[in-house]
């Protein structure tokens, strides 16, 4: 190849890249409303190929066994009201936890007498965090905190909110902390981990992260839970809870064994990674999984965007120096040949994202690299069909003119 044509083939793979992501842009901001965008879009926006690894955290029940060793315990409350709540809450301070926490929001007055028996029980407990919430306003756009009831006394609260648009999109993510009016609120999570061990909480903010991934290590079975009931039987070994994390939430009812979809979320840990039905983790078990990673430590490094973009780009010019070349002098077998590159190249992508999330706890984001790659076989046609135009308008020179057929 001589050196003019070398240069040539260098410039158009770098043009051919520029054209690629130039799709891509028109592709994403969508100008022209075109919806069937907007359903692509969302296809590949709740999924990612580490989901792959987390789906395997799911097991059913019986498939593994509750590991007494965990600093963790979850109480399902199932269906109580407030007055069979505090019966419970007294049952548990009797074994002496290091933190309580009520994933539940108390938000108004209910019955005196069952407000002031759950008054009492919360009181009676020396570290405990109660679950509240911000909830946008329909009219204004604003955010209103909903609190305890004052009725209940002054308690330690941590927002359970989770960083998701919709229900049906899955829970990857959680604010640092938020505030309001003034006043700064941390995650429900959080305020537990500090109650139970303020140095990991520190170490935590130390990061600087305003958004964190959440590590799931497992769902419910992953975690020693266990039903109310059991709990105010004394179904349970004596002193076992005693210095844990309690966290009394919602994960059944008692009542109706039939899945319930309230407080329950998509995660990466769905069984089915497309195509799901129905949510697969409830609310508290979301919380325990961010206190188990914070507790360990065990942070995902997330690249930044910028450098996904830069590397999707240096795969993708990579991709079409090779295929330019195919196409100007394979051309008969151009596509059977850059399918092949292309199904490849994509599995060895993937693989390589699953090996940096599994081995190294950093999370790459795949479909700045796979995305170029597979519009880019295809694109390349239109590429050729515009620097052909342009060769004959304006006499500028391209690789896709120096071919066997164009001698």
């Amino acid at each position: 190849m001589s050196k003019s044509h070398r240069t040539l083939l260098f410039r158009d793979a770098f043009l051919s890249t520029v054209f690629v992501f130039a799709c891509i842009a028109i592709f994403a901001l969508n100008p022209f409303n075109f919806h069937v965008f907007d359903s692509l879009g969302a296809t590949f926006k709740d999924i990612e190929f580490t989901d792959i690894l987390f789906s395997d955290k799911n097991p059913n029940t019986g498939d593994i066994k509750v590991r007494t060793g965990s600093e963790i315990v979850l109480i399902n409350a199932a269906d109580r009201g407030r007055g069979e709540m505090a019966a419970l809450i007294n049952k548990i301070n009797e074994e002496k936890p290091a933190v309580l926490g009520v994933d539940f929001i108390f938000e108004g007055p209910k019955d005196p007498a069952d407000d002031s028996l759950l008054k009492a029980a919360l009181a009676a407990v020396p570290k405990v965090v109660v679950a509240s919430k911000f909830k946008d306003n329909e009219k204004d756009g604003r955010s209103n905190y909903m609190g305890t009831s004052p009725r209940l006394g002054t308690l330690k609260e941590g927002y359970a909110n989770f960083m998701v648009n919709g229900m049906e999109k899955s829970v990857r993510y959680f604010r640092a902390k938020d505030n309001y009016n003034g006043k700064e609120v941390l995650p429900f999570a959080l305020e537990v981990v500090r109650q139970f061990k303020p140095d990991k909480a520190e170490k935590f903010y130390q990061r600087g992260k305003e958004f964190e991934l959440i590590n799931y290590e497992g769902n419910l079975n992953t975690f020693d839970n266990y039903n109310g009931n059991d709990i105010g039987n004394g179904n349970f070994p004596e002193g076992y809870l005693t210095g844990k994390i309690v966290l009394l939430g919602f994960f059944g009812s008692d009542c109706n064994s039939n899945p319930i979809l309230d407080d329950n979320f998509y995660t990466p840990m769905n069984k089915k990674i497309v195509g799901r039905k129905f949510p697969d983790t409830y609310g508290v078990v979301i919380h325990a999984n961010i206190i188990n990673m914070v507790l360990k430590e065990r942070y995902v490094a997330k690249t930044p965007v910028w450098l996904d973009w830069l590397i999707g780009f240096l795969v993708c010019f990579l991709h079409n120096f090779a295929f330019i070349w195919l196409y100007v002098h394979k051309h008969l077998w151009y596509h059977f040949y850059a399918k092949m590159i292309q199904l490849f190249t994509t599995f060895a992508l993937v693989f390589v994202c699953i090996y940096f999330f599994k081995e190294m706890n950093i999370k790459l984001s795949a479909s700045p690299f796979i995305i170029p790659v597979l519009l880019s076989v295809d694109l390349l046609y239109f590429y050729d069909t515009i620097v052909k135009w342009l060769h004959k308008k304006f006499k500028t020179k391209t690789y896709f003119l120096t071919g066997p057929l164009h001698h």
